[in-house]
């Protein structure tokens, strides 16, 4: 068959139009070059045909094929040839090779040649698959029953397979355009031309194909210039888009980033969410400025396309996208951050979220000219600092004193430079990025500090740009492509190592290696892994001649400025052999809060003209800050006290982690130890490690988050000052109807509610008083928040937290800390115990509190008795360990405190005020020797679940024992303890025996407890 072919330009040659019809099934059987129409360019060509088609309706699907190319609205490839053979319109093709391409990415194990082979052999199925897709996304043909026909239709093509390989391809693909909810696929612009990329909004957590772990929804985009995938583990989610080079595995890449944001983000209101997106223009050969141009608009048609399948709000309403299909209701929530390849990128995002008219306008991408630029806050860096000198305080090193490290990244990096300006006494042994090996093995801190400060400002530059004269002698910088690297006696001395020259290989293990205070990671790339495990398993390649093994590590503590510096499971290990860390998600977190603190301000700000806007904002920019480096210390410091009391937190844990993995936790997935390796802990006398403790730590907060959203809680009056309490004082006391109506209110109110009780009470005090109570979380937390106003908790929370005065030394935290959270804990669970309705039990806060504000410290502290004596020894404890007298005093009453909430109902039935009744409980206490009881129903480390379990409900029996004791003194003798003891002596003088018989006993403390225990209640019930 011949045709004409007039080019829109020049004639191309033959060898490039060739291959361009064999990608459609069409062959050039000859070509003659000759005038076309005004003299443009044309060439007359000879087709042949696939086999079994008509010209006449061959030539306009070709045509319509090679227009769309030219126009650069598809690409060719082999499903092309759907378009001719089957009749399948371009835009249909589309949705076909998305899905395959989806399919490559998810690890099917087959090539993308072999999938679409595959497809072609089965032009049935294609086209009763793209009706199926229509039938549920077409806004002009969407119908129900039509679409339950199709996939009935699919099913029975699906038994005709005739491979396993056949099966597993054709069923993927049904599968994956099944579980997408939403689609740009038939929304056009105002001239009716597609979307310049395919978005396919897919329901990632209902596709079994996909591996572990499986976020809540993700959007694949195709186009002709680029693919790019974002995952959301919630439908409220942000986190980075970033350029990647991984063109063949990008979901991989990008699957072990958003795993990280999801416990990082259990900081702030969104989950998390990463995405990445590969340039498929050839790049080779463009100067920098040509790439980053290239690099943009592939970001600009990622972004577009995301935006084109979210949802946008007008006032309080939520507005669909038009020509959408919505099948996973309302999600206006999209909010992106800058990432590798990105970091400039924040204005070009927002600039296309203004000019859509997205609702979150320039609030759409934090960072930008509008908002905080992190480089120069330092934020990122300095929030990892903060884990950094909590280590070397446990250590007993001065964070400000001289201190050796050695750094994964180079001074043009956000969190490697500012990291490595943090102190004037650094002293930066060595360091590399992908490009050099930094070496300098005796710096002087003042000379270096400058230099590397010189490095920081000076655009782009590398540690080639480092002054040869600053560096100590024996230093140097030398370039990783070199073949070997001679080193210096004062380097291998600094190394610890004995060869005179390495490979540049060999080097970098030797710096990761080295015994220094302090290994910084603020670079990209795994550099360690378990002993256990294997380079393929760890999934960085371009690091696998470098990785070392856990067990090498010899410096003191690791920052994890940057992502994946380590596996979890080398951070572990690294840990159980003595190296101070936390996790890269705890370290670097006040990044993603400070980006979240903005856009929430943004929101909040929303209709301020844009001027006034940005100057609030420059104004609260120290408060942010402060803000966020809060945030920081508590969640290390919560880590310190689960790292100080492992042994005995250990059955804490195992609890924890059986009720996190009820609730979707994959305790392997996340390097946690099975109930096996619990038991060998329990033998061992051991406990989780930072790292451990640290997940535990993230998923609880992500769980209290989702189960109080479900909750009417954040909606109670009584918690509306937490909401406040987020934003900067200027803002809240300018602007409180905003605060109040924020969109967000709910989720920011949950996730600080979270953040709060799991710092300061640890991750396991809501399971506990669940456990005990029968009462759903949100009923405990409730109790958490009554029991913080009724011992006025806060103002004390902020001494030892170190909101308030210049903080505290580590001596007083670590007595302090044990007596606050026991505190909160007896307090919250007495107070379910008499109130456990809800809204009796927020009633119940006013007056408890003024009962508790009734007595004095110095009352308390004057009591007869164990628990005076034990006040008092704990006040002088805290002095002698640095703590004021007023601070001293009022953690030293804590545990009498407490206490109060029994006894003030006492009081209340007794008609005695609350003095009485604590002279009537100290005089309860010294008379039947309770305090020896309760030494027996304490837990200790090393029990079982079970035991731990037997002893807290003795516990609690001996707290209501002893209120009904306090009650019959008051009623039979007036507060009379002597007069009590001579009117029920028998009585009395039997329940003395037998404690004493038991505590004259060497086994068996638990079956003591019950008999003794026992006998108290026989005792209670003749008083009667």
């Amino acid at each position: 068959m011949g045709g004409l072919v007039t080019w829109p330009t020049g004639r191309p040659l033959l060898a490039d139009v060739v291959p361009v019809f064999d990608r459609l099934g069409v062959r050039v059987a000859d070509a003659v070059a000759v005038p076309g129409d005004d003299d443009a360019p044309a060439t007359r060509l000879e087709l042949l045909l696939p086999p079994g088609t008509a010209p006449a309706t061959v030539l306009p699907r070709l045509e319509q094929a090679l227009a769309a190319a030219w126009a650069g609205e598809t690409e060719l490839d082999g499903l092309s040839r759907l378009t001719v053979s089957a009749g399948l319109p371009v835009p249909d093709v589309a949705v076909l090779r998305a899905a395959c391409r989806y399919l490559a990415q998810v690890g099917l194990g087959l090539s993308r040649g072999y999938v679409e082979e595959t497809v072609l052999a089965a032009p049935e199925f294609a086209r009763a698959l793209l009706a199926s897709f229509a039938a549920r996304h077409d806004p002009d043909a969407a119908d129900p029953a039509a679409a339950a026909s199709a996939a009935e239709h699919l099913a029975e093509l699906l038994t005709r397979t005739t491979s396993l390989d056949q099966d597993r391809i054709l069923r993927g693909l049904r599968d994956v355009l099944a579980a997408v909810v939403r689609t740009n696929r038939y929304q056009t612009d105002a001239t009716g031309a597609p979307r310049p990329a395919l978005a396919l909004k897919i329901a990632s957590a209902e596709l079994d194909l996909l591996p572990r772990p499986r976020p809540e929804v993700e959007t694949f985009v195709c186009a002709p210039s680029m693919e790019g995938l974002h995952l959301r583990g919630a439908r409220v989610a942000r986190g980075g888009l970033r350029w990647s080079e991984r063109p063949e595995d990008f979901r991989t890449e990008v699957l072990g980033l958003v795993k990280a944001q999801m416990v990082k983000n259990a900081v702030i209101v969104p989950a998390g969410a990463k995405g990445a997106f590969v340039v498929r223009q050839d790049l080779r050969g463009l100067d920098r400025a040509a790439v980053q141009e290239r690099v943009a608009g592939a970001y600009r048609t990622f972004v577009g396309a995301l935006l084109d399948v979210t949802d946008d709000r007008d006032g309080d309403r939520v507005v669909h996208p038009p020509r959408t299909v919505v099948h996973d209701g309302d999600d206006p929530y999209l909010v992106v951050a800058a990432d590798k390849g990105t970091a400039t990128f924040s204005d070009v995002a927002n600039a296309v979220s203004e000019r859509r008219g997205f609702w979150l306008g320039d609030a759409f991408a934090s960072g930008g000219s509008s908002g905080y630029d992190h480089k120069a806050m330092g934020i990122t860096a300095r929030g990892a600092w903060v884990s950094v000198r909590r280590h070397l305080r446990e250590l007993g090193v001065d964070p400000d004193g001289p201190l050796t490290a050695v750094g994964i990244g180079d001074m043009s990096g956000d969190v490697f430079g500012n990291g490595m300006l943090l102190s004037d006494e650094l002293r930066l042994v060595a360091a590399f990025d992908h490009r050099h090996v930094f070496l300098d093995p005796d710096p002087d801190p003042v000379r270096s500090a400058v230099e590397r400060r010189r490095l920081f400002a000076l655009p782009g530059s590398s540690w080639d740009d480092y002054d040869r004269a600053a560096l100590s002698p024996g230093g140097g910088v030398h370039r990783r492509d070199a073949k070997r690297v001679p080193l210096s006696p004062q380097v291998r001395a600094r190394l610890g190592v004995d060869a005179e020259e390495l490979s540049p290989a060999e080097l970098v293990r030797a710096v990761l290696r080295a015994p220094v205070d302090l290994l910084w990671n603020g670079g990209i790339g795994t550099y360690v892994r378990a002993a256990d495990e294997t380079d393929a398993q760890v999934g960085d390649r371009a690091n696998d001649a470098v990785r070392i093994p856990a067990g090498e590590l010899r410096c003191r503590v690791v920052g994890e400025g940057g992502n994946l510096g380590l596996t979890q499971r080398a951070r572990i290990a690294a840990a159980r052999a003595g190296v101070a860390l936390n996790t890269d998600f705890i370290d670097n977190s006040a990044g993603v809060d400070t980006s979240d603190r903005e856009v929430n301000l943004k929101i909040l700000l929303t209709g301020v003209p844009r001027a006034e806007r940005d100057a609030v904002l420059r104004a609260v920019e120290d408060e942010v800050a402060a803000a966020v480096l809060a945030d920081n210390a508590l969640q290390a410091r919560a880590l310190s006290v689960c790292a100080a009391q492992a042994p005995f937190l250990l059955d804490r844990h195992a609890q924890l982690i059986g009720d996190l993995e009820r609730h979707g936790l994959d305790r392997d997935l996340e390097g946690l130890p099975s109930e096996a390796e619990v038991e060998r802990l329990r033998q061992a006398g051991a406990g989780l490690t930072r790292p451990e403790a640290a997940v535990l730590l993230a998923h609880s907060k992500n769980l209290v988050r989702e189960e109080l959203l479900a909750s009417d809680l954040p909606d109670d009056p009584s918690v509306a000052g937490v909401l406040a309490a987020y934003f900067p004082r200027a803002v809240r006391e300018r602007w409180p109807d905003r605060v109040a109506g924020h969109p967000l209110a709910r989720e920011i109110t949950a996730t600080q509610l979270a953040n709060d009780l799991v710092n300061r009470v640890g991750p396991g005090f809501l399971l506990r008083l669940e456990d005990r109570h029968g009462v759903p979380t949100p009923v405990a937390v409730r109790a958490y928040t009554v029991a913080t106003r009724v011992l006025d908790l806060d103002p004390l929370w902020a001494r030892v937290d170190g909101l308030v005065g210049e903080g505290v030394p580590l001596a007083v935290e670590r007595l302090a800390l044990p007596e606050l959270q026991a505190a909160t804990e007896r307090a919250a669970d007495r107070l379910l115990a008499a109130h456990p309705d809800p809204a009796a039990l927020t009633a119940a806060a006013p007056g408890l509190a003024a009962v508790v504000a009734e007595l004095e410290p110095a009352v308390l502290l004057a009591r007869p008795g164990a628990a005076g004596d034990r006040a008092r020894a704990l006040q002088a404890e805290l002095a002698a360990a640095g703590a004021g007298p007023e601070l001293a005093a009022r953690v030293a009453v804590l545990g009498c405190q407490a206490d109060l909430v029994d006894l003030a109902g006492v009081a209340g039935t007794a008609g005695v005020d609350i003095g009485r009744a604590v002279g009537a409980d100290a005089a309860v206490e010294q008379l039947l020797a309770l305090p020896r009881v309760h030494a027996w129903t304490a837990e200790e480390a090393g029990i079982s679940h079970w035991a731990v379990a037997a002893r807290a409900a003795l516990r609690e029996e001996v707290d209501e024992l002893r209120g009904a004791l306090v009650a019959a003194l008051l009623r039979d003798a007036d507060g009379d303890a002597t007069a009590f003891a001579d009117r029920h002596a028998a009585a009395l003088a039997r329940f003395t025996a037998v404690r004493e018989q038991a505590a004259s006993a060497r086994d068996d403390v638990l079956g003591r407890a019950c008999v003794v225990v026992a006998e108290l209640r026989r005792l209670v019930k003749t008083l009667r």
